[in-house]
């Protein structure tokens, strides 16, 4: 079984002050007389002072002041950096068992689902280009596509057409090189861990 990993990140990218103080309440709760964790006993009380500390801030910046939220912000990246670590001592100690991290009030990270096909694209559109015999093929976002594979072939197709296949990582396209006055085929599909691609339903377009 593979091994869980535990979550050291605490910036405010995941947690707000709120939930920052939150979740170091729950890891107070976790390691204290944890018999899994004897290693960390001391660090509980360490912990447990910056929070307090930080918490107490948070109930001070009520009243506004801007030289109160500059020392909470430094009271938080210290906190921030007692819980990481502490989360890596965590992950060392339970050799991840994921029973023992959560026990600890830690998180761990969660392995992301197969995501499978991905959805068709949806309102595939075709417009006259910036340039002569160019089109400018948009359509909406696919969830989970990494990038679009776009089809284009002359309408109505013969044995002499050429059918042209490119790839685009955004979900608007211009497709250049064109004939104008001729009609094209246009395909989209978005692409991602899956190999197999589900087509846009065709739409006709005349180059100008």
């Amino acid at each position: 079984m593979a091994k869980a990993k535990v979550i050291v990140d605490y910036s405010t990218n995941r947690y707000s002050d709120s939930d920052l103080t939150k979740r170091a309440s729950g890891i107070i709760s976790g390691l204290t007389d944890n018999p899994k964790f004897q290693e960390l006993a001391e660090v509980v009380p360490v912990i447990k002072t910056k929070n307090d500390y930080f918490e107490s801030l948070l109930i001070k910046m009520l009243d506004g002041g801007k030289t109160v939220t500059i020392e909470k912000n430094t009271v938080r990246i210290d906190l921030e950096g007692i819980l990481g670590s502490t989360a890596l001592r965590v992950q060392e100690l339970s050799n991840g068992d994921e029973l023992l991290i959560v026990g600890a009030g830690f998180e761990v990270k969660r392995k992301p689902s197969p995501v499978g096909l991905l959805q068709r694209p949806a309102n595939v559109v075709a417009n006259p280009g910036p340039r002569r015999g160019s089109l400018e093929i948009s359509w909406d976002v696919v969830p989970n596509a990494y990038m679009y594979e776009i089809e284009i072939v002359e309408h109505p197709e013969t044995d002499k057409s050429v059918r042209q296949r490119t790839s685009n990582t955004k979900h608007k396209i211009v497709a250049d090189g064109l004939i104008r006055g001729q009609a094209y085929s246009i395909e989209v599909a978005g692409a991602g861990s899956d190999p197999g691609r589900v087509w846009s339903d065709a739409i006709i377009s005349f180059v100008m």
